[in-house]
């Protein structure tokens, strides 16, 4: 990136937009109003749209031709951080940007800030050189951290065309290996509270005749955590196999036995390691992220009458997230004692979306991507979940999901950085991808 360029992606990443916070809403106002600026900047129109818990930003720069019906490509992103976490584990202040070793540092500086300035960069340039062959539509959202739906609302009801929606919001493989996403697993999110009796009880006077709470959430629990590295076979319908060549991919990412030890974690099986890409990009699984029950730093000897546990299901491509929702809750219920009480809370879910590598328009994003870099992208999925892609694909809209952070960019952590030459790179590439998305016009066929 240029100069100017860098000076005004540090002025975003100054200010704190974390939008899980409520002390920062006039941050995230500052922040919406940058972000439409900078589409101005381009020579487009923008709006702050007002009406969810944080403004979506909304824009369009037209095709240099002027041609209305140019193609339209939809330009995703988010403009809101995570919180910061503890000011000591950060080198530098979280929202100071800083170049050190050739890394950008900041919160946001990859997630999604510095990659969605990478877009909005490439379409000032080709805008300013009079050479963009689209009409970019831009829907930047201040809620993706904190589980907001403007955006998504705003994409499920739009009904104009587009021949495609890119995003900058994955990481690459490795240096000098991008990716592009044929995939991302969608999520079933539960709590469940288990009650067994109006209070605790004395375990030395009604202990081992009187139903325990924790007991009859740890066996239900239990029914429905993976045993081998299997989940109950049910939870497997529908399930769409990755293709050939993203499984040749996979030879190309951290092996799974390496992946698990850099990020401090213990195989959960012994078919962990080996499986590894096979379990976490293109199969569902089931975790339990948090338990409470009774007082276990105390010395109290009693039988809890309540039990709270979250979890989630993550839901493959080629699944029915509803389906699978509605399967998880009869595997819980049934797991349950029939003297309990069990509470099943919906905390949300979220669709799969599964990509085609071979569509023209992720074909044209690759090439762009190798003419601009000379890095040839690789096909992979996204084990994580990205609501948006689904909406897209729920219309017919293909979407190239990409990126150039790194993994260990440190998203969600402190010291979270950017290779300052991916900046640069990801602005060359997105050009020649707008560039290669403009010569397929609006023939090319849905996804």
């Amino acid at each position: 990136m240029t100069p100017e360029e860098l000076d005004r992606l540090y002025a975003l990443l100054r200010v704190p937009s974390v939008s899980a916070l409520p002390e920062h809403e006039p941050d995230m106002a500052a922040a919406a109003a940058m972000v439409a600026g900078e589409i101005l900047r381009a020579g487009g129109t923008a709006e702050v749209r007002h009406g969810g818990r944080h403004p979506l930003v909304l824009g369009e720069v037209p095709a240099s031709s002027g041609d209305p019906h140019a193609p339209r490509v939809v330009l995703y992103g988010h403009y809101d951080v995570q919180p910061p976490g503890p000011s000591e584990l950060w080198t530098t202040p979280a929202f100071e940007p800083t170049v050190r070793d050739g890394n950008l540092y900041a919160r946001g500086a990859s997630d999604d800030k510095g990659n969605l300035f990478m877009l909005i960069a490439a379409v000032q340039r080709l805008a300013a050189a009079g050479e963009l062959p689209v009409r970019a539509a831009f829907v930047v959202e201040g809620e993706e951290e904190s589980g907001g739906t403007s955006a998504l609302d705003h994409l499920a009801a739009d009904t104009r065309e587009a021949l495609a929606a890119v995003i900058f919001d994955s990481p690459m493989i490795a240096p000098g290996r991008p990716a592009i996403c044929t995939g991302v697993r969608g999520m079933v999110y539960r709590r469940v509270r288990v009650r067994t009796a109006a209070s605790d009880a004395h375990s030395g006077l009604f202990g081992g005749a009187a139903l325990n709470a924790a007991h009859a959430l740890v066996g239900i629990l239990a029914a429905v955590a993976p045993h081998g590295g299997r989940l109950v076979e049910s939870l497997y319908a529908g399930v769409a196999p990755a293709g050939p060549a993203e499984v040749e991919a996979w030879a190309e990412l951290p092996p799974g036995g390496q992946a698990l030890r850099e990020a401090g974690l213990r195989p959960a099986d012994a078919g962990a390691e080996e499986g590894f890409h096979l379990r976490t990009l293109a199969l569902p699984s089931l975790d339990v992220h948090g338990i409470a029950v009774g007082e276990p730093s105390a010395v109290k000897t009693n039988i809890p009458g309540e039990a709270v546990a979250t979890l989630s299901l993550r839901v493959a491509p080629g699944q029915d997230a509803h389906a699978l929702a509605a399967m998880l809750d009869d595997l819980l219920r049934a797991a349950a004692p029939a003297a309990a009480d069990v509470e099943i809370e919906d905390l949300g879910v979220a669709l799969p979306a599964a990509l085609d590598p071979e569509h023209p328009v992720l074909v044209a994003a690759a090439e762009g991507v190798e003419r601009a870099t000379g890095w040839r992208p690789a096909p992979v999925r996204l084990g994580g979940t990205l609501p948006v892609v689904a909406v897209l694909a729920a219309r017919g809209v293909p979407t190239v999901l990409t990126g150039f952070g790194l993994p260990d960019d440190a998203i969600h952590g402190p010291d979270e950085h950017l290779r300052v030459d991916h900046l640069g790179a990801g602005t060359l590439a997105a050009m020649e991808i707008l560039r290669g998305l403009g010569r397929l016009g609006p023939g090319a066929p849905p996804l």
